[in-house]
């Protein structure tokens, strides 16, 4: 009789298979689930950088057209007040050519004197001639350039409302474009990924700082802005102001003599008119036995309107819709990243349930208007948010939900 032995390999063929068949099961979908997971966690994290930079970049975007509003609104004030100082230079040129042509009829046969009194006036005869030839081009020029940086204006307002990238007749998606960078699949702030149910709670950030950012500027025009461009003008005087409101004058004053010299411009700026008119004139008073007398010797006078018939120096302009201590000092910028998950369709071929369809990122940067402490000490501290200083900056910063 044969014995059976337990260490006989030849009974225990083909019993390994079927565990290492399992194993090698078991280990495939690990292999797939670390791979699926590394997949979600690289792309994830590409996803948030996309969101960052969409975000940074939009701010950016936002914060350049503040300053170029900021810019613009000063540049065209600029022009203003020098259309005001180039008229007052007109009407006392005028004044200094009669004047000087009064005195050359006194003085016409004096030796020496008469002959340097009559070239003066002659001179200024030409300087004057000449600067009222070249007034009509300097005043329209200024006017003209001014109503280019208007539309300038206008154009830049209309692009920053597609910075939010949720509307289709907005052409710029600065963020969009950005984020594509990253992943040609990637999309920012798309309507359908605000309404799904995983969007809907940072929809609420995002649609509460769109919000703000569409309603944070608006157009004025001296007919609607209660007074504040014709008091920013004025302002911008400055050193200058004496000259411009009527310091540009001397006086002679003897016991029985006096000769006195006046000059001011006016600024008027309304809904219906803006103009400079500028007044110069010297006065002579003698004293008699019933008292003082009085004559103009010369006078001057230019206005914006003689040079240009329909000057409107600054013909519109942006500012905030809350200007001062009631605007909002500090603006936001959402972006909700969105991209399709590349292993779900694999998983689907494996047998698996996928998990989210698309991955999602939100991301949020903030606008904010702060003056820089040097150079700016003087001012004292702080600066509510406006449109006049290009102070706007950018910071990434945390959401809201």
């Amino acid at each position: 009789m044969k014995k059976v032995s337990f260490f006989n390999l030849e009974y225990q063929k083909g019993q390994a298979l079927i565990l290492g068949v399992f194993l090698v099961l078991a280990t495939a979908m690990a292999a797939v689930l670390m791979y699926n997971n590394g997949q979600t966690t690289s792309e994830k994290t590409r996803l948030v950088n996309a969101a960052d930079a969409a975000a940074y970049s939009g701010a950016v975007f936002f914060a350049r057209n503040l300053n170029f509003l900021a810019y613009t609104n000063r540049a065209m004030i600029a022009n203003h007040v020098a259309i005001g100082h180039f008229v007052s230079y007109v009407s006392w040129l005028r004044y200094v050519k009669k004047s000087i042509a009064k005195l050359n009829n006194y003085t016409r046969f004096v030796p020496y004197i008469g002959p340097a009194v009559a070239y003066a006036n002659k001179v200024m005869g030409w300087v004057k001639k000449g600067t009222e030839k070249a007034a009509p081009f300097i005043v329209e020029g200024a006017d003209g350039l001014n109503f280019v940086l208007h539309k300038a204006q206008n154009k830049g307002q209309f692009t920053m409302n597609g910075v939010m990238s949720v509307s289709s007749f907005l052409k710029v998606k600065i963020m969009d474009k950005v984020a594509k960078t990253y992943d040609p699949t990637i999309r920012i702030n798309y309507k359908k990924d605000v309404n799904t149910t995983g969007g809907k709670i940072a929809a609420v950030q995002v649609m509460t700082d769109i919000a703000k950012v569409l309603r944070y500027v608006k157009r004025y025009t001296a007919n609607n802005d209660k007074g504040r461009l014709k008091s920013m003008v004025e302002d911008s005087y400055d050193i200058s102001a004496p000259w411009i409101r009527g310091n540009r004058g001397w006086g002679v004053n003897l016991v029985v003599v006096k000769l006195n010299k006046y000059g001011s411009t006016q600024h008027t700026m309304t809904g219906k008119k803006t103009d400079w008119k500028a007044n110069d004139k010297l006065v002579y008073r003698w004293w008699t036995l019933k008292g003082w007398k009085s004559s103009t010797v010369a006078t001057g006078k230019a206005s914006a309107r003689e040079f240009s018939r329909n000057y409107k120096g600054v013909p519109g302009y942006y500012d905030l819709r809350k200007p001062g201590k009631d605007a909002d000092q500090i603006l936001n910028i959402s972006a909700l990243a969105t991209m399709p998950v590349s292993t779900t369709r694999f998983m689907q071929l494996m047998g698996m349930k996928p998990g989210a369809q698309r991955l999602a990122a939100l991301s949020r940067a903030e606008i904010f208007h702060e003056r820089p402490e040097k150079g700016f000490a003087r001012l004292g501290k702080g600066e509510y948010a406006n449109l006049y200083n290009p102070f706007w900056q950018v910071r990434l910063t945390k959401n809201q939900i």
